[in-house]
């Protein structure tokens, strides 16, 4: 394995280690989003290794996946309470439980994109607090504020990962809930979110068994709390439930990319896209994935940012 660390050290750190074995997955395309704000706490991520630390309903855990792009298998570490929870969940972490087995797209550009992507999965993390908190802090700012405001937060509130990597596990809802709205402010967190973050983690407990099932069945739940609208639950759908058929809307960007892609047409609203997107069910998010990995980009009008950049996943 490339970048292995010495082993008398993960030993010493007590950790667990097994070996999966991954086919022809790119694990360095599937794993590479769960690092999307670059100074998160909880996560690290270079070609050929992903280290994360997270909360699961057995407790905190930190995972460390490390491969070869020229082996079939990972070797998998986990430490803390967590840790067998994590392992046992595995697969889906890795993208195998993502089937792509009908998915053929006759038409260029995407079967030509397709063609050179071959080993991309959707990875399904199955951690529903950790991904929650995360685009809640991201809802309506820059990339580069919520990865800010998520770092403030986390070193304020999470706790020393087990393992020896120096990660931080995020806040625990318990955390979170006890806080008063103000105190989010030396976060540069403003009420609303602060608000939304406190709801979610009173909710959460409730849903904690609904990731081992269809996210049909969690989303309604999700819906009654005021501030988890579609964005946020799309995209937990994919991250958390490892959906690829979910089209993610309310984001800035994501349209105009996948018409461009698909049509040639530099601008698009929510609306259009999903009219796209519909020949390519079951695999939407399979598509949209694929145009980003395309490179292309429609021509730029003026200068806007993206108000969350999920759509690099």
């Amino acid at each position: 394995m490339t970048d292995s660390p010495d082993p008398d050290l993960t030993e010493r750190a007590g950790g667990h280690r097994r070996e999966v074995v991954t086919g022809e997955i790119d694990l360095d395309a599937t794993l590479r989003h769960l690092a999307l704000l670059p100074s998160d706490p909880t996560v690290s991520f270079r070609p050929g290794r992903l280290e994360r630390a997270t909360i699961t309903p057995a407790g905190p855990a930190t995972v460390l996946v490390r491969w070869d792009a020229a082996e079939d298998r990972v070797e998998l570490t986990t430490w803390g309470p967590g840790g067998d929870w994590i392992a046992d969940r595995a697969s889906g972490l890795l993208g195998l439980e993502d089937d792509v087995g009908d998915f053929d797209p006759p038409d260029r550009p995407l079967r030509d994109v397709w063609r050179r992507n071959p080993g991309r999965r959707i990875a399904r993390t199955d951690t529903l607090w950790h991904d929650l908190a995360w685009f809640i802090v991201q809802q309506r700012v820059r990339t580069t504020d919520a990865d800010h405001q998520w770092r403030l937060l986390v070193e304020s509130l999470g706790t020393p990962a087990d393992g020896p990597s120096g990660l931080l596990v995020p806040p625990a809802p318990s955390a979170v809930a006890r806080l008063h709205y103000t105190e989010f402010h030396r976060f540069g967190i403003e009420r609303r979110r602060a608000d939304v973050l406190q709801a979610a983690a009173r909710l959460v407990d409730r849903l904690a068994e609904t990731v081992d099932g269809p996210f049909d069945a969690a989303d309604p739940k999700l819906a009654t709390v005021r501030g988890i609208g579609p964005w946020t639950r799309s995209c937990l759908a994919v991250q958390t439930w490892g959906e690829a058929d979910v089209v993610i809307v309310g984001d800035d960007g994501i349209p105009s990319v996948v018409s461009w892609f698909l049509a040639r047409e530099a601008t698009a609203d929510d609306a259009r896209m999903i009219e796209l997107l519909e020949p390519h069910r079951p695999h939407r998010y399979r598509v949209i994935q694929l145009a980003f990995a395309s490179g292309a980009r429609p021509p730029r009008r003026h200068h806007r940012y993206a108000r969350n950049d999920i759509r690099r996943r």
